[in-house]
């Protein structure tokens, strides 16, 4: 079976670490593309094509050619994270050559994150996830411990290509200067002085009056300068990814207003956020700290090195590469090609504990097993007794219940009785005061004697010292008190006439 090459579309691939912190490593023979590579044309001894230049003409004229031929596989290589204007607001991009669809046969994704997005965008069955390569030292070379006592040292960096535009230029301008006014007017926090590093690039080291700063002093290596940082802030770039990686909190400063495909603990979109977010990124809290983990693990492939994979996916497909040789068939790809140990489900992360992320919580801080046990089971005891108790108070709320019920219906009994009297009261006093009322020649003032007619038309006279009497509370034999004997008698009775008796005299009170 004759030993193929992997070629690399890339024409200055042996300077990237995208590619040099992996290729040495491969077990087969391969090549980088030299010269125009419009114009390429696999050999007979290629077994795969590898390119992350998946945006350009050029190289995209080459792969079109291989894939729809659909005998040698193309792998493409994402070479960080997914960037809101840099898919949709770069001026120098056609529309959708970033992923839309992805080109290759497969794509080497860097998490499982960025391979959800890319597939949703229809690629199914061409995303593997595998990693950054060229971040695997970072695993097996831990950065150096934050420091939380002397100066607090920040970190503020942007991306390679901070901006695509004057728009997005003038944004990230606005966020550095509002950021060093700040420090300018504060140079403190959480009470420890800050000593900031300042890693800008595209030139906004003149926009911020830092150029001599930056002249003056010799750069370390980016990497170096993440381990010499207490905490880092970055505009939205792979950086984010290393700083973490590093376990640095880590902020974006986001004046941008884009939507963002990595999430961050921190993110600093206006002015208003500096002081907040420094005094945390000072003293981190644990919750924070591990969202941002847990973000990590979704966006990079880490839990492992991520070379072995690398290495693993392109060998798989140089060997179906060999089975279509073999066979004389078209290309028969998997939609997985390389094996996930999790089996798609996410581990728990070491910074997951109770205590750390609820310190104020008491029980989260024991500590003694032997004493929780006994205290728990003391609790399962009282719960299985509150049943009993339970069903107890529902038969006593049930008496309870039927006792109030009877005695809402007394109530509703005694109030009808009462408006009954109340009715009794009205047409009684109605009555009375129509008596009462002079009805003629016959009528005479309380003065000179009461008077009335009888009902047989006779005129009766009552007396002055008669009514007299009746003032000072002696009522006559007839009158006022079988009045009030009569609001007793039900109503029906009650609209007969009233008898000649129960009529007091004029005057009566």
């Amino acid at each position: 079976m004759p030993i193929h090459r992997a070629y690399i579309l890339c024409n200055f691939a042996r300077f990237s670490r995208l590619y040099t912190s992996w290729l040495d490593r491969l077990p087969v023979p391969w090549g980088i593309v030299e010269g125009v590579a419009a114009d390429w044309e696999p050999p007979a001894d290629a077994g795969i094509v590898i390119t992350h230049m998946h945006y350009r003409w050029e190289e995209v004229r080459a792969i079109r050619r291989v894939t729809e031929q659909n005998r040698i596989p193309v792998l493409i290589l994402a070479d960080g994270i997914l960037e809101y204007r840099n898919l949709y607001e770069h001026p120098d991009l056609a529309d959708g050559c970033i992923f839309q669809p992805v080109m290759g046969h497969k794509l080497a994704c860097i998490g499982r994150a960025q391979a959800r997005v890319v597939e949703s965008w229809g690629n199914v069955g061409k995303c593997e996830v595998v990693g950054l390569p060229r971040l695997d030292s970072l695993l097996t070379d831990p950065a150096p411990p934050i420091r939380t006592e002397g100066p607090f040292r920040l970190l503020i960096a942007t991306a390679t290509t901070p901006f695509f535009n004057a728009q997005q230029r003038e944004a990230v301008v606005e966020s550095l200067l509002h950021f060093k006014q700040r420090l300018e007017a504060n140079g403190r926090v959480n009470g420890r002085r800050m000593e900031v590093t300042w890693r800008l690039t595209g030139g906004l080291e003149r926009d911020l009056g830092l150029e001599k700063d930056s002249e003056s002093v010799v750069r370390p290596p980016l990497s170096e300068a993440i381990d010499r940082a207490d905490a880092v802030i970055t505009t939205p770039s792979t950086l984010y990814l290393e700083s973490v990686l590093k376990q640095r909190p880590t902020a974006i400063l986001d004046f941008y207003n884009s939507p963002n495909f990595v999430s961050a603990a921190w993110t600093i979109n206006a002015p208003r956020h500096f002081n907040a977010i420094l005094s945390e990124l000072a003293n981190p809290p644990a919750a924070k700290m591990l969202f941002q983990e847990t973000e990590l693990h979704d966006q990079l492939a880490c839990q492992s090195p991520a070379t072995p994979r690398m290495i693993e996916l392109t060998l798989a497909l140089m060997r179906a590469r060999e089975d279509s040789l073999r066979s004389g068939e078209l290309l028969q790809l998997p939609r997985r090609m390389l094996a996930d140990p999790l089996q798609g489900f996410a581990p728990v992360e070491p910074r997951f504990d109770l205590a750390q992320l609820f310190p104020g919580n008491e029980v989260f801080g024991e500590s003694e097993l032997e004493r929780v046990q006994v205290e728990l089971n003391l609790a399962r005891e009282r719960l299985g007794s509150l049943p009993g108790e339970m069903e107890e108070l529902r038969q006593r709320t049930l008496e309870l219940n039927e006792q109030n019920q009877k005695l809402n219906g007394r109530a509703r009994e005694q109030r009808q009785r009462f408006e009954k009297l109340r009715a009794t009261y009205l047409q009684l006093k109605e009555r009375w005061q129509q008596r009462r009322k002079p009805s003629g020649p016959g009528s005479v003032s309380p003065r000179s004697g009461l008077g009335m007619k009888s009902k047989e038309g006779m005129n009766l006279r009552i007396e002055p010292d008669e009514a007299a009497g009746a003032h000072a509370g002696q009522l006559p034999e007839s009158g006022p008190r079988e009045a009030v004997v009569e609001a007793s008698r039900p109503i029906a009775e009650l609209d007969s006439p009233l008898p000649e008796s129960a009529v007091p005299a004029s005057g009566s009170t």
